[in-house]
């Protein structure tokens, strides 16, 4: 298993871009956990809370496609180090108008401007594995790899937030993570070789067309779905914990469902997947939606963790699969774009996931968060089972884009993964 990944890492310049991608992408497990213990604290309220979650990540949601589509015509160097800029602005200004008591509308304000500007580190590194490899097998495991990157975050950074939270300060968190993303997002744009941009040429390439596709409509609502349960997921496992007397506990929750994540994404992206690569996503969406109902089953702490770690061991597949069929359905030259369209769809179900759990737990308990994560596992099923024949439908084509996208497919040839700018 570790020979595929070694030879993805050995590719000219791709440890150094996954390290700083990695640390800067730990503040996304971080900001949503961060926030929500900082506004309990201030309001007493997880819905509060979870609101204010919902407006960064509606913020992202609203700009992430057209920070893709900048990244690939600009370059990720001048746009990553714009982007940072205006985060530290949105997460300063939240901080201190929370701790200041200032008008809510001044939260929602700078929350949307910490989210609609965060910088897309995994999105550029993505990218970069897109530009460096050729290999379909060699890139889909490059994928699972970076599935399983963003699952060590979800270990680490729930924890560092929880205990920063709880044993520092409220804002801890929340610091920590600016922190982080600064030198992660500076590391990453100071790597000019493995950038695949900029690319004048993405202005005139066909933006995907992901409302009109029916592949990539079926893989965006899956998205939209896993989202929720995401949403869901965070805020539930804080309240639970800290109903039951394990405020910190519910960090480590957190990083069990990810840990298992983690390591089926491993095993998985070590299997090569060749033309199956669809189905393969299908499966994987499948055992998610049963699976995310196993929590709901726990009635209390030592129950839920093996649940939530069968729970977690069924994320990475699903997405490192999401990142394989989109890579294979736009042209290169919008393949930043297209990745970021993933990331509209996700945070948009974290948006719905959040404040639904959030006021559902205000009203019925911790428990009955439960119930939200396992309706969109009934989402998640629902989307892949209606978009199957599309998704299958999806193929790769040997000369690169073949014009107007015929139903169910954009074709991409083989060539066109590792195309570089002239």
């Amino acid at each position: 298993m570790a020979s595929v990944y070694r030879r993805a890492l050995t590719t000219q310049g791709s440890a150094r871009f996954v390290l700083a991608a990695f640390v800067g992408r730990i503040p996304i497990s971080m900001l949503g956990i961060g926030t929500v213990l900082y506004i309990q604290e201030a309001t007493g309220s997880y819905g509060v809370g979870g609101t204010v979650v919902t407006a960064a990540t509606l913020g992202e949601a609203l700009s992430a496609a057209r920070i893709g589509r900048a990244l690939d015509r600009f370059g990720q160097a001048r746009v990553l180090v714009l982007c940072l800029l205006g985060h530290l602005v949105g997460l300063l200004g939240l901080l201190v108008t929370v701790s200041a008591g200032a008008p809510r509308p001044l939260w929602y304000l700078f929350a949307v401007i910490m989210g609609g500007v965060f910088p897309p580190t995994g999105s550029c590194s993505r990218a970069r594995w897109s530009a460096c490899l050729t290999d379909g097998d060699l890139l889909g495991a490059a994928f699972s790899l970076e599935a399983a990157v963003d699952e060590v975050i979800f270990i680490t950074g729930p924890v560092l937030a929880t205990v920063l939270a709880t044993a520092v300060a409220p804002g801890a968190g929340l610091i920590a993570a600016g922190v982080l993303l600064t030198v992660g997002t500076l590391a990453l744009a100071a790597q000019r070789g493995t950038d695949p941009g900029p690319r004048p040429d993405a202005g005139a390439v066909e933006r995907p067309r992901v409302f009109r596709d029916p592949a990539l409509r079926a893989l965006l609502l899956v998205l939209v779905a896993v989202g929720v349960s995401f949403g869901a997921t965070d805020v539930t496992t804080v309240a639970f914990g800290r109903q039951h007397g394990l405020g910190a506990f519910s960090g480590v929750l957190l990083a069990l469902f990810a840990l298992g994540s983690a390591t089926s994404g491993l095993f998985w992206g070590a299997r090569p997947a060749g033309d199956a690569f669809a189905r393969r996503f299908l499966v994987a969406c499948g055992c998610m939606a049963f699976a995310l109902w196993l929590p709901w089953a726990a009635p209390n702490v030592p129950l839920l963790i093996p649940l939530v770690v069968l729970t977690g061991a069924t994320v990475a597949p699903s997405m490192a699969g999401a990142n394989t069929v989109m890579e294979r359905l736009v042209p290169a030259a919008a393949r930043t774009e297209g990745f970021a369209w993933l990331q509209v769809a996700l945070v948009a179900g974290i948006s719905a996931g959040a404040p639904l759990a959030g006021a559902t737990i205000d009203r019925f308990g911790a428990r009955s968060g439960w119930a939200v994560a396992a309706g969109a596992g009934v989402l998640v099923g629902l989307a892949a089972l209606g978009g199957q024949r599309a998704v299958l439908g999806a193929r790769v084509g040997p000369e690169g884009p073949a014009g107007p996208a015929t139903p169910g497919a954009v074709a991409v040839g083989r060539s066109e993964m590792s195309g570089r700018p002239a």
